[in-house]
């Protein structure tokens, strides 16, 4: 039994490579058509760009406008069933950014999986290079400082930065800027 899971395994990663080899030549309305055909959800006016690797796109949504910039890996897990990522409206998602909702138990020489929802609130900035780990959500409003690792949940409206990420000041919006 653990042979024939072992074997579909691999077979699905590699077809799931082979499509995103193709995805790569593809012009950005035929990607964006895969894509809606691939994610849980694909909001209008989003855009995925090239060599952005998604690993279970079954259990990935983006919402309305948001962009996902080059390089980026939204990697939700397998095994733990609350392990997806939702992407909100109008979320930018910096280059090489990497969303990974699993892992595996430290506590156990086996390192079982675990997995929890990540949550990218509305009109949220990932500065490139950043790390969002399971279970964090950022709230709407959120900046993540370029190169971050995000170990904790950030409010609403807030600016973090750093390894780990720790709230550095509020984001504070100029009404007059159109």
């Amino acid at each position: 039994m653990h042979n024939i899971k072992w074997f579909l395994f691999q077979t699905y990663s590699w077809v799931f490579n082979i499509i995103f080899c193709v995805l790569e030549v593809m012009p950005q309305f035929v990607r964006y058509c895969v894509f809606k055909v691939l994610l849980k959800h694909l909001g209008q006016g989003s855009m995925i760009d090239y060599t952005t690797y998604i690993r279970y796109p079954h259990k990935v949504s983006i919402g309305n406008s948001s962009v996902i910039n080059r390089g980026c890996k939204l990697i939700p897990g397998l095994m733990a069933k609350n392990a997806e990522i939702e992407i909100g409206n109008n979320v930018a998602l910096g280059p090489y950014v990497c969303l990974l909702a699993a892992g595996h138990d430290h506590t156990s020489l086996k390192l079982p999986d675990t997995g929890a929802k990540i949550t990218i609130g509305d009109y949220c900035w990932i500065g490139g290079n950043s790390t969002i780990l399971q279970g964090v959500t950022i709230g709407e409003g959120g900046i993540v400082g370029a190169g971050s690792v995000v170990t904790k949940d950030v409010p609403p409206y807030k600016i973090v930065a750093g390894i780990p990420a720790r709230i550095i000041k509020d984001r504070v919006l100029d009404d007059n800027i159109k």
